[in-house]
């Protein structure tokens, strides 16, 4: 097939699904990239797996330029790469988000059968979401954002198929724009997530942007119920946030040590991950969440807050325990998986059952079958 791929994404989980999804269907495929300058490139490159990689360019520097851009300039651009994709008859397109508008403009545009992965709604429009840092300044630009939540709903329908990474994400799908799609799980690359010999350290580890979703303030509050003696230092890596400064103060406060590292490369994560003693997450409806399965591909024991899609994955797993979102039981939790010794067996039978569940091969196939299909229509 001739695939052509939009995107328009940070650094974080999308990207690197995106990644993984390219990186396959690319060794069998004719794949072309069409995305925006504001996209992070560097991060999971896909420059290095396709020969064709057009980028349009965007400016949008202060709010009133983010809100004329969002509206006026945007739309206006993605009808002109519709334009190009279509002229160069291509079999289908694969779409993944625009973190302007979520559901891109492209999709209303295209004449040629498009293929929309959604990662998630947009939740800030559906969810009851924690807010401290930037309070004021969000609540008082919320009205001029808010036509993005009828402009997200409106492309995504346009979309001639969707897939979602979770059963729950396709309930949510189902919910609040009132369509059908199927589940496509995600993977983890093992080859980069690799366990090394090296010795552990007394901290527990979470992975996630600093803020109030990803749940960082519900593990410092439980990590303050435990007794300082033997209270283990809290290690947070993440691409930036709105509230760090928040969750340190809030540490210190309570007590916690806590370490908080940005922008790290994949050989630093890797280490991170080689190092702790205990992965926490306390992601708030996090609608898959890689992360976990990146901590079990290094053997590491797991605490979860039982939210979301990561219910799906963890569900059977010995070395995964599940919890509710309560401080006192997490506490708990935490000091018994520090105490917990897990055999080898124990080990191989997570890989196993996540083998089972959740692998590349499996995950392209479904995906490349999906765009046969859009080409037999």
């Amino acid at each position: 097939m001739k695939i052509a791929v939009f995107f328009n994404l940070p650094s974080g989980g999308a990207k690197r699904v995106l990644y993984g999804q390219i990186k396959r269907l690319s060794k069998k495929h004719f794949v072309d990239i069409y995305t925006l300058s504001g996209a992070n490139h560097e991060f999971c490159d896909l420059r290095k797996l396709v020969k064709n990689y057009y980028i349009e360019k965007i400016s949008a520097e202060s709010f009133i330029d983010y809100i004329h851009y969002v509206y006026i300039k945007l739309p206006k651009l993605e009808e002109k790469i519709a334009q190009k994709i279509d002229k160069k008859k291509y079999d289908a397109v694969l779409v993944h988000p625009d973190f302007y508008t979520q559901a891109p403009y492209i999709l209303r545009y295209l004449k040629t059968p498009s293929l929309y992965y959604c990662h998630e709604v947009r939740r800030e429009f559906y969810e009851n979401i924690p807010r401290i840092s930037k309070f004021f300044t969000y609540y008082a630009t919320l009205p001029l954002r808010y036509p993005i939540k009828f402009i997200d709903r409106y492309n995504i329908k346009k979309a001639n198929k969707i897939l979602v990474n979770s059963q729950f994400s396709q309930k949510l799908v189902k919910k609040y724009y009132g369509l059908e799609s199927e589940v496509n799980y995600p993977a983890i690359d093992n080859q980069k997530f690799k366990k090394i010999l090296i010795k552990k350290e007394n901290f527990i580890l979470s992975v996630g942007g600093f803020n109030l979703l990803k749940g960082h303030d519900f593990i410092i509050k439980s990590l303050a119920l435990i007794p300082e003696k033997i209270r283990p230092k809290y290690v947070i890596v993440g691409n930036g946030g709105e509230d760090k400064k928040y969750l340190l103060e809030l540490a210190q406060n309570k007590k916690v040590k806590l370490e908080l590292h940005e922008n790290v490369s994949d050989s630093e994560l890797v280490s991170w991950y080689n190092r702790t003693k205990l992965f926490v997450y306390a992601a708030r409806n996090e609608p898959f969440g890689l992360a976990p399965l990146e901590a079990l591909s290094y053997h590491l024991p797991i605490i979860a807050v039982e939210e979301g899609g990561v219910t799906e994955i963890l569900k059977g797993i010995k070395l995964a325990q599940l919890v509710g979102r309560n401080e006192i039981e997490m506490s708990n939790k935490i000091i018994q998986m520090l105490k917990t010794n897990f055999t080898p067996e124990d080990f191989e039978k997570t890989n196993q059952i996540l083998h089972k569940r959740l692998n590349w091969e499996k995950s392209v196939h479904e995906l490349d079958n999906h765009l046969q299909s859009l080409c037999q229509k």
